[in-house]
């Protein structure tokens, strides 16, 4: 478990710190259609094929521009697009979801001129990322009964509960630093995005990953909303991890701990003494 340190920037001021913590996980990029109610009778066997015999239900089609996000030795974050197709009317929701994970959360202050942990809260079922766009403003549509799956970030981490038992207000401060973290990571997005609708049934909108993005499996959940009720969604996966040789020296320093600090070593030493033979040369 990696803890992130925040450090207060006030004299005597608490700080909190949370980390991330996230396993390399790989999944296949699958359709996942929610189930929705059968409408209509059965079918009339008078009628040819071609003629639909009940009304048929809304239908959401979601694509994303790259099936997966690989992080590589110069990766800087990406943004990706999520593009589709609707039967109006409606508007569209997007949630885009980190895996979970366990968050340690660290309280410092400062005492004497040092540093001090005051104490700390684990949390379970912490998302590692979470992004929300939406084709109106979202408070609007949650007002409109349009939640209930659809959670905001706030609604979303007043889910999460500690370990061990704490007093509300400790939960609430502790939870207040995690999100100060995560902003800081850009891994919590202030801003809601914005899902564009065209021709009154395509719609697109951008996705935006930090560079310090943890590896894992995102949900990347969309919803069709019609007065405000949840009509259908699709959901899909979409795998983020190391590619390339950073993938290769990440796997061999996990799977051979012993010998990639050996040789972590030997290269240091070697480098060293090839930059003391240049500068005796010059």
């Amino acid at each position: 478990m990696r803890v992130l340190l925040l450090i207060a920037l006030t004299l005597g001021a608490p700080a909190l710190v949370a980390p991330a913590l996230i396993a390399p996980a790989w999944g296949q990029r699958i359709d996942q259609p929610l189930p929705a109610p059968t409408l209509g009778a059965p079918p009339d066997s008078s009628l040819p094929p071609s003629v639909p015999d009940a009304p048929v239900k809304p239908e959401l089609i979601v694509d994303l521009s790259s099936p997966r996000v690989s992080i590589t030795s110069a990766f800087q974050g990406e943004s990706l697009l999520l593009f589709g197709m609707f039967d109006p009317p409606g508007e569209i929701v997007v949630v885009v979801q980190g895996p979970p994970a366990r968050e340690t959360v660290l309280r410092k202050e400062r005492f004497l001129g040092l540093w001090l942990n005051t104490g700390r809260m684990r949390f379970d079922d912490v998302p590692a990322y979470y992004f929300i766009a939406a084709s109106a403003p979202l408070q609007r549509l949650l007002a409109r009964a349009g939640g209930g799956e659809i959670l905001s970030l706030e609604d979303r981490l007043s889910t999460i509960r500690p370990v061990r038992y704490r007093t509300p207000a400790q939960m609430a401060e502790f939870r207040q630093g995690l999100v100060e973290v995560k902003r800081r990571e850009d891994l919590y997005p202030a801003n809601f995005g914005q899902v564009t609708i065209q021709a009154g049934r395509l719609f697109r909108a951008d996705l935006p990953f930090p560079s310090r993005l943890p590896e894992g499996v995102y949900d990347v959940r969309t919803y069709l909303l019609r007065d405000g009720k949840i009509v259908t969604a699709v959901s899909r996966p979409l795998p983020v991890g190391k590619v390339g040789f950073s993938a290769e020296l990440a796997g061999w320093a996990s799977a051979e701990g012993p010998l990639y600090g050996l040789g972590a070593i030997v290269m240091a030493l070697v480098l060293g003494w090839l930059g003391g033979a240049v500068v005796r040369r010059l």
